[in-house]
C-alpha cells in the first residue's frame, strides 16, 4: 500500500459511522436538552478513530466477527471523548479537534459534569457486551477495559503532578514509564487486546500484541510530542507549541534541558514553571528556537521512527506464527507505519 498509509485511513474512516452510531444509540434524547448537548459535543465532533478501529482490525486479525467488536469499540471511544474534556480542562488546552475545547464554550463546571455523564455512559456500554459475548469472553473483555483504564489514571498522574511540582529533573526513563501507561497502555495495546479478546485470541497471542504495543505506542506519542511543535495548528486540531504553554514534559523537553548550557537552562525551566495564562508567544518561541538549536526536536523525530521499525519488525519476524497473514494485519502494519511523520 501507499507509504501514507490510505488503506489505514480508509478503514478508519469506514467504521466511523456505524461506531458513531452505536455510541449516538447510548445518548439520551430527552430534557434538559442543552444538557445532553454538551455531552454530545467531542462525541459528534469525532475525530481520527484510531483507537476503535484498533480494536476491530485484532478482532479481524485473529479470525473473529467484526460486528461482535463494535460494541467494545463504541466503548473505546466514548472513553477517549470523555477522558479528553477533563483532560483539556486539566492541561488548560484551548482547542481540541479544530474547535474550543468545551470548557471554554461552556465553563469548566458543566464540562466536567458532560464528561462524567459520558463516563456513565461508556461503563453502560461495556456491560451490554454481555448480551453479545459468552460469558467467559465477556470477563475478560470487562477485566481488561478495567485494567488499562486503571492504568492511564496512573499516567495522567505522572504527567500533571511533574507540571503541579514543577518537576524539572524527568529523566528519559521517566518519560518512557508515563507514556507507557497513559499512551502505549490505552492508545495501542488495550484497543488490539479488547479486539483479540472478542476474536478468542490465545493468551500467548494478546502477549505478542502486548511487546508489538511498546515501540508501536511509544513512536505514536513521541511523534504526538513532535507535531505539537511543527505542525499548523489547522492541520493537527490543536495550538502549535500547546505542549509548550501546559508545561508538559516531553522527550523533546527532557534533551533539551540536558543539552543546553546552564543560562538558557535555566530561562526555560523559569519559562516552563509558569501558568499558561502567564506564558507569552516570544517564550514559547524562545523554548522552540533553542529545540531547533540544540536539535531536540530531530532527536525525538529519529527515537520515533527507530522505536517505529522495532514495531515492524516484531509484527513481520518474531511473532509472525502468532499472527496470521491477512488483510487486517496489512492494515495494522499500514497503521504502524502512519504514526510516524503523520501532521494530524
Amino acid at each position: 500500500m501507499t507509504e501514507s498509509g490510505q488503506d489505514f485511513l480508509g478503514y478508519l474512516k469506514g467504521i466511523t459511522g456505524p461506531v458513531h452510531q452505536r455510541i449516538d444509540d447510548y445518548l439520551p434524547n430527552k430534557n434538559p436538552k442543552r444538557h445532553y448537548d454538551i455531552v454530545r459535543e467531542y462525541v459528534d465532533r469525532k475525530g481520527k478513530y484510531f483507537r476503535p478501529g484498533l480494536v476491530l482490525l485484532a478482532c479481524e486479525l485473529f479470525g473473529g466477527d467484526k460486528e461482535k467488536a463494535i460494541q467494545a469499540a463504541a466503548a473505546m471511544q466514548a472513553s477517549e471523548d470523555w477522558i479528553l474534556i477533563h483532560d483539556d480542562i486539566q492541561d488548560h488546552s484551548d482547542e481540541r479537534r479544530g474547535k474550543p475545547c468545551l470548557h471554554h464554550m461552556v465553563g469548566e463546571e458543566l464540562a466536567i459534569n458532560a464528561g462524567d455523564v459520558l463516563h456513565m455512559i461508556m461503563w453502560k456500554m461495556i456491560k451490554d457486551n454481555d448480551k453479545i459475548l459468552d460469558k467467559e469472553t465477556y470477563d475478560r473483555l470487562f477485566q481488561k477495559f478495567y485494567d488499562f483504564l486503571i492504568i492511564t489514571g496512573e499516567g495522567q498522574f505522572h504527567e500533571i503532578s511533574w507540571v503541579y511540582d514543577n518537576k524539572v529533573d524527568v529523566s528519559e526513563e521517566d518519560y518512557m514509564e508515563m507514556i507507557f501507561k497513559k499512551t502505549v497502555n490505552y492508545t495501542v495495546m488495550g484497543p488490539l487486546h479488547l479486539g483479540a479478546i472478542v476474536a478468542g485470541a490465545t493468551d500467548e497471542q494478546l502477549k505478542a500484541l502486548e511487546e508489538i504495543s511498546i515501540p508501536f505506542g511509544t513512536a505514536f506519542q513521541i511523534w504526538d510530542d513532535v507535531m505539537n511543535l511543527t505542525v499548523d495548528s489547522t492541520k493537527q486540531g490543536k495550538e502549535r507549541g500547546g505542549d509548550i504553554l501546559e508545561g508538559k514534559r516531553t522527550l523533546i523537553l527532557v534533551h533539551l534541558l540536558k543539552n543546553c548550557n546552564p543560562e538558557e537552562k535555566q530561562k526555560v525551566i523559569d519559562i516552563i514553571a509558569k501558568k499558561r495564562e502567564n506564558k507569552t508567544e516570544e517564550e514559547k518561541n524562545y523554548v522552540l528556537e533553542l529545540m531547533d538549536k540544540y536539535g531536540s526536536i530531530e532527536y525525538a523525530g529519529n527515537y520515533a521512527k527507530e522505536l517505529q521499525k522495532k514495531s515492524l519488525d516484531l509484527f513481520d519476524n518474531k511473532y509472525k506464527d502468532l499472527i496470521p497473514e491477512c488483510k487486517a494485519k496489512d492494515i495494522i502494519r499500514e497503521g504502524m507505519k502512519f504514526v510516524v511523520g503523520r501532521e494530524h
